[in-house]
């Protein structure tokens, strides 16, 4: 997983804003994919994800739901490679970065513009999320990609694969 950089201490507002984009989360979104699709049979899958060797894309996700003490969820686990995959933590600011990054990488769906929409409440991060924004434009399309077809693959090889590195080279401000 890549690094990510820390955050600057934040005001009563900027706190305020990612409790909100964290809720929307946590108290929205995942429960309506946890009614439409259930959690049948995700034990199963995760402890095979957690059974892959180090550096797998589905050993990163199995690692990263871990870390944040989530679980897997149908239909979500595809959204959860891409933290792993593109090197996003599950922060509210790398979930619009990683947003972002998806609007532009092709992924017009309403679950991501609604959620892209929760940025107006952070302007303080409007520059970085067009960078991501620019990322996304730069890579070959992940919006379709699914864990049960690349979980056993290495996650640097899928980054050289997609032009992960050379995306970002291309995307830094001028």
């Amino acid at each position: 997983m890549l690094p990510t950089p820390k955050t600057p201490s934040l005001n009563p507002y900027q706190r305020l804003a990612r409790t909100t984009i964290e809720h929307a989360r946590t108290s929205f979104l995942i429960p309506i994919f946890q009614r439409l699709y259930g959690c049948n049979n995700t034990k199963v899958q995760l402890t095979q994800l957690q059974a892959l060797p180090p550096g797998t894309l589905g050993r990163g996700v199995a690692d990263i739901l871990a870390r944040y003490n989530l679980q897997l969820i149908p239909h979500y686990e595809n959204h959860d490679l891409k933290h792993v995959l593109l090197g996003y933590d599950m922060t509210p600011e790398d979930e619009l970065k990683l947003k972002a990054f998806m609007l532009g990488n092709g992924d017009y769906s309403i679950t991501c513009i609604g959620f892209l929409a929760l940025a107006l409440l952070t302007p303080e991060l409007w520059p970085e999320l067009t960078e991501h924004f620019r990322r996304g434009r730069h890579t070959l399309p992940v919006r379709h990609w699914s864990l049960t077809e690349y979980a056993t693959q290495q996650v640097e090889q899928l980054r050289d694969q997609i032009g992960f590195y050379e995306a970002q080279e291309s995307a830094q401000p001028i």
